[in-house]
């Protein structure tokens, strides 16, 4: 047999039993449009040409497609509708948030407050810059939350320096700075203090004149000095939170607002060289690095995928005429799926738009099907216009109902609550009308102008032809093969995870990923807390309780958490603290700033007073202090710009420091009447019911933490809303569309063949290497650790699609009589068909984006066990065609 021909045909049937047929209605009208087409080329083409005109038309003057996932599940759903209603009453604010670090507390804050000043004045892009940790509550009450002996520690801290705190406030200059130190000189001098007292200011103050003079930033901490420790790592960070406008009819809505915040940071200064970083993460730029992730190698992408397709309907059909004819069939069917879709939802959405990729998918096989039967019609010698009647007649049946199946199964996604994905099958399906009717008019008339050349003719290469002979010979062990191989991927099936939390679908290698992670670490920055609501503040306070008593909980807030315990205690510390300090922070009279001749000469001074200090002692205390009255000489006998920049890496510092300070000892009792209006809007309602905020234990973003710490949240509230419920319940909502789609699809794929094929045992060996090819997929998963994740079960569909036409083109072939299938140009259309399937969206693997990248790899996955499952184990299961075969065509 000549590897390009049809299908051999069987003798007709036998008069003793009646014949294997299927409805004439599903070939004939298929039949008759392709000979329609390739008698009236001009006017098929013509009618095709006004459709994509239309189509393209409309898709360009209608185009609308939104970037809002929020949209992507119904608000129907109970805990969305619940997730709703407490956001209504506590918006969510902070879309944008703007992590800002320095290398001081004094800079983080100096940084933070520069920012958001800045912010603030151009806000055209924003509804709401906020500094949650700025408002006066907490700069004046920030130490009644520390525990009681820390804030003791903190006050003796600031009442031991107070020597050294006094001339700074009165005078908070370079000049002020070494007239202390020229006090503190003449002490030691006098033996009224010991130099290792001098040390620590001594040797930090010298670190930093250091790299000023070497030209470098300098990063002075007066809150190191005070406190003589390292700074906690919160006051190393503060954070802006910000609203932006959003325009959802972008790839990325939030760009603008982004774009904006890091252009007014670098206007400022605020770079990591200048000791200062800013990142930006939250849902706006989480969102948005997303989709640029995916568009970021898109055309490298889309090159390979062009090349890989074009290279396997070259393979498939060797013709250049006819890879253009099915390209511009494939491109105008897509134009008018593009507008039908358009045309019913208004708009695409980051999930329907999926469409593209699995209308060209089986747009392109439908192609592929009808032209390798032409090529082989022409093989057997018929001029083309014979070629594509008898093609028409061939593939007519087997295309339509094909079509018709997966149309069903597509638009079996429809009803679910996944609302992408239900746009999604809706515009596929319908969609597929278009191809099959394009494939069936377009194409014919196509190939009849175009006249591709006849093929060469070539043998069966001799592998196919001993496979063959092998299926057919051993058909009992091929599918008990198969059958052993679907019950074991079965097995496996309790093993297959699927990821539901869609940060793991982010690359961890963009900043708002990256940002997000890093804030995960600290409990009290995570995002993923739960929350509910309780009758009245003076309920919340049990239900805390209990939450707090769960071994997976960290924390919980009510607003009662706003209210400090031990507060006379602290409030004593404080209140004798500013006692002692209030004329050292507070001076009747302020210098005003020195002039440059002033600051020479004080600094002079305080050099030679360091030196005389310090003098022949060889302890490292005494090193420090020469060092530090060096390096004073050097600046006093500098350059003023010099002198400028010391100022400026020391002085700004200073007054952070001296307002922080003075903000904090006027701390006075907190009480639920006198917490700010702001904190009580968002912890408490008009009518009385109270919040409660629960904290994860541990990291948050682990799939296992965030599950024990759900589900023991919920056994003690079931109603609690908040991200790892959303996280969760939308896994469910997508697994259970799928689930529910799959089976009204197996439905409906089952009854429409049963209607047509009309034996019971024809459905079943049609649907049963369907069934063996999804068990095969994931039972694979399981073994090199591939998850399901929100992203490649979007795959699904496709694989579907392509696995249900591959076996009905086999099982119709089949009943048509067809003998020896693998050595038949229906194998050679089937297998480049999937091989320019696998190729063209089997290169989604080198995308950067994970999610993606495991779309590539499961799509590639499949497509290896769907050719396996039709051309080797549907062809065991068929045995020879049946002796009420139906002749051909």
């Amino acid at each position: 047999m000549t590897g390009g021909s049809a299908p051999p045909t069987s003798p007709p049937p036998s008069r003793a039993q009646p014949a294997r047929t299927t409805p004439s209605w599903l070939g004939s009208a298929a039949a008759r449009l392709v000979a329609f087409s390739a008698d009236h080329p001009f006017l098929a083409i013509a009618a095709s040409i006004l459709l994509g005109a239309v189509s393209i038309w409309f898709a360009i003057s209608h185009f609308a497609m939104t970037t809002d996932t929020d949209q992507l599940l119904s608000k129907t759903l109970a805990w969305r509708q619940q997730e709703a209603a407490f956001n209504a009453q506590f918006p969510s604010q902070g879309q944008i948030v703007v992590v800002i670090d320095g290398k001081t507390p004094e800079l983080a804050e100096e940084s933070a407050a520069a920012l958001a000043d800045r912010l603030t004045k151009q806000g055209a892009l924003f509804t709401s810059i906020q500094r949650p940790d700025a408002i006066a509550f907490w700069r004046q009450n920030g130490l009644l939350f520390l525990p009681a002996n820390d804030v003791k520690a903190n006050m003796a801290k600031l009442i031991g320096a107070q020597p050294f705190l006094g001339p700074l406030a009165s005078d908070p200059s370079l000049r002020g700075l070494t007239s202390t130190l020229s006090t503190f000189a003449t002490g030691l001098a006098a033996g009224q203090a010991s130099v290792q007292e001098l040390q620590a200011p001594a040797s930090r103050l010298a670190d930093a004149l250091g790299d000023v003079e070497a030209g470098k930033p300098a990063f002075f901490s007066w809150e190191g000095l005070v406190n003589a420790g390292t700074p906690d790592p919160h006051q190393l960070r503060k954070v802006i939170l910000v609203d932006p406008r959003l325009d959802f009819a972008k790839l990325e809505p939030g760009s603008n607002a982004s774009h904006d915040i890091r252009q007014a940071a670098v206007a400022l200064g605020l770079t990591p060289a200048n000791g200062v970083t800013v990142r930006l993460t939250g849902p706006t730029p989480l969102e948005d690095e997303e989709f640029a992730t995916l568009a970021e190698r898109a055309q490298l992408i889309g090159g390979i995928a062009l090349f890989a397709i074009i290279t396997m309907l070259w393979l498939a059909v060797r013709s250049v005429k006819t890879i253009v004819a099915i390209l511009v069939t494939t491109l105008v069917g897509l134009s008018a799926a593009a507008a039908f879709g358009l045309l019913i939802f208004g708009r695409f959405n980051v999930i329907s738009v999926a469409f593209i990729p699995l209308f060209v998918g089986l747009g392109i096989d439908f192609g592929i099907q009808f032209s390798v039967r032409f090529r082989a019609e022409q093989l057997s010698g018929a001029g083309t216009v014979t070629a594509l009647k008898a093609s028409g007649v061939g593939m007519g049946r087997s295309l339509t109902l094909a079509a018709a199946a997966i149309a069903a199964g597509f638009l079996a996604f429809g009803p679910t609550a996944y609302i992408g994905v239900s746009q999604l099958g809706v515009i596929a399906g319908f969609g597929l009308i278009f191809a099959l009717v394009l494939s069936l008019s377009l194409l014919p008339a196509l190939l009849r102008l175009l006249q591709p050349k006849a093929p060469r003719k070539a043998e069966t290469p001799i592998p196919l032809q001993r496979l063959d002979g092998f299926m057919l010979s051993h058909r009992r062990l091929v599918v008990g093969t198969g059958v052993g191989a679907a019950l074991g991927s079965a097995a496996l099936l309790p093993l297959l995870h699927f990821d539901f939390n869609p940060i793991h679908l982010r690359s961890p290698k963009v900043e708002s990923v990256s940002t997000l992670f890093d804030l995960m670490k600290d409990p009290d920055e995570s995002p993923n807390t739960l929350e509910t609501l309780a009758p009245s503040l003076a309920a919340a306070q049990p239900l805390a309780a209990r939450f707090a008593a769960l071994p997976p909980v960290e924390g919980v807030r009510t607003l009662q958490s706003f209210i400090p315990t031990d507060q006379p205690e602290k409030l004593a510390a404080i209140t004798d603290a500013s006692t002692l300090l209030d004329l050292t922070l507070n001076p009747i009279a302020v210098q005003p700033p020195p002039t440059d001749a002033e600051t020479q000469a004080s600094l002079a001074k305080a050099s030679a007073d360091l030196a005389t200090a310090a003098g022949a002692n060889t302890t490292p205390a005494a090193n420090d202090v020469r060092r530090l009255a060096a390096a004073l000489g050097r600046l006093a006998t500098g350059s003023p710009d010099l002198r400028r920049r010391a100022s400026n890496a020391l002085i700004p510092g200073l007054n952070t420091l001296l307002d922080q300070t003075r903000n904090s000892l006027q701390a006075q009792p907190v009480t639920l009447d006198n917490l700010p209006p702001e904190l009580k809007r968002q912890w408490m309602m008009a009518d009385g019911r109270a919040r409660v905020s629960v904290i994860p234990k541990g990291d948050s973003n682990n799939n296992e933490v965030l599950r024990k710490f759900t589900i023991a949240v919920r056994s003690v509230e079931p109603n609690v809303v908040g991200t790892p419920v959303g996280i969760q319940e939308g896994g469910k909502t997508i697994v259970g569309a799928f689930v529910e789609a799959g089976v009204l699809s197996f439905i409906a794929i089952t009854l429409l063949l049963f209607l047509v094929l009309r034996h019971v045992r024809d459905v079943a060996i049609t649907m049963a290497p369907i069934v063996l090819t999804g068990l095969l997929t994931m039972g694979s998963c399981v073994l090199i650790g591939q998850s399901l994740n929100f992203a490649n079960i979007i795959a699904l569909p496709l694989l579907f699609g392509i696995g249900v036409a591959f076996h009905i083109y086999f099982v119709m072939a089949w009943r048509s009589g067809g003998e020896h299938l693998l050595e038949s140009s229906l194998t050679r259309a089937v297998f480049f068909s999937a091989l320019a399937t696998a190729t063209g969206f089997g290169s989604l693997w080198a995308s950067s984006h994970p999610g993606t990248a495991s779309m590539g790899k499961l799509l590639m996955i499949s497509l290896v066990w769907t050719l396996v499952s039709a051309l080797l184990f549907q062809p065991a299961l068929m045995g020879p065609p049946p002796k009420d075969a139906a002749g051909a065509g």
